[in-house]
């Protein structure tokens, strides 16, 4: 009988497990794709919209206070998108942020990069809301942000914001390792606007790994090598700290098969015992 209560406590352990926890991915440029919309730049917009979907068939929601994105991702073959024009405060409410309803979250680059839609109104409307994306993450949504250019608080939105170095040179990109497993392509000979401090430096978050860099730098704080295109695979945020390598618990059915599993082992240990 001692043996079926410890097998009755440990399903009791197992259910308290029961409550799932996903995981989102989260991709950061300092190219402005959806301002270019050269043939590697419309390569990147698909290759970040199918690593931030993870797979979801749901629809894309696009933050673009004109239409560059929404044409970028239309050239690159994307239809299933709803735009939500950030400049009007009342457009952006944390009811959007719902990953029953939307795969990802898509954000058009800043007007400082010279040509862009989105200015410091929309980031900070954005931003207002930075709770509920961060719910909108742990529960399993992507996140695609572009150039943030001049503007230090385009990223302010994140969980953890990622610092962003503004000015960078036109070509010199390549992909890193992981870059190539992803299928995210370097881009060149489109200007590009801002780089990132490394994984675990400056405020950049470490759980995010670099997945483009430029061999030239910026010429002043960020060397050769610098950080161009970042990722997080698997990501949940605690405390306003984002974590990666995150990914889902078993889901409700598998703690139940887990639980039934467990219980006829209690009973075959007790009917052992009596006999």
């Amino acid at each position: 009988m001692k043996h079926f209560a410890r097998v009755l406590s440990l399903i009791g352990i197992t259910a308290t497990l029961a409550l799932p926890t996903f995981a989102g991915n989260i991709a950061l440029t300092g190219h402005d794709d959806d301002f270019h919309q050269s043939t590697n730049a419309l390569g990147q917009i698909s290759a970040f919209a199918k690593f931030a979907a993870d797979g979801s068939t749901l629809p894309f929601l696009v933050f673009d206070a004109g239409s560059e994105l929404t044409t970028g991702l239309t050239a690159a073959g994307i239809t299933n998108f709803i735009n939500v024009d950030p400049n009007t405060a009342g457009n952006v409410t944390d009811a959007l942020f719902n990953h029953s309803v939307y795969s990802a979250f898509l954000i058009a680059s800043d007007t400082t990069c010279g040509g862009c839609d989105n200015d410091t109104t929309s980031s900070t409307n954005i931003a207002a809301h930075s709770a509920a994306i961060a719910s909108f993450l742990n529960a399993g949504g992507g996140i695609v942000a572009f150039a943030g250019a001049d503007n230090a608080g385009y990223y302010s939105f994140l969980p953890q914001t990622a610092s962003s170095v503004g000015g960078a040179p036109s070509s010199g990109y390549s992909q890193t390792a992981v870059g190539a497993t992803l299928g995210i392509p370097a881009v060149n000979g489109d200007a590009t606007h801002n780089l990132f401090f490394d994984p675990g430096t400056h405020g950049t978050a470490s759980a995010y790994q670099v997945a483009e860099v430029n061999s030239i730098g910026n010429g002043t704080i960020l060397g050769p090598n610098a950080a161009t295109t970042l990722v997080c695979a698997g990501c949940t945020t605690s405390g306003g700290v984002i974590i990666g390598g995150g990914g889902s618990v078993p889901e409700p059915s598998s703690i139940l098969l887990l639980g039934t599993g467990l219980l006829g082992l209690g009973f075959a240990i007790r009917r052992k015992r009596i006999c």
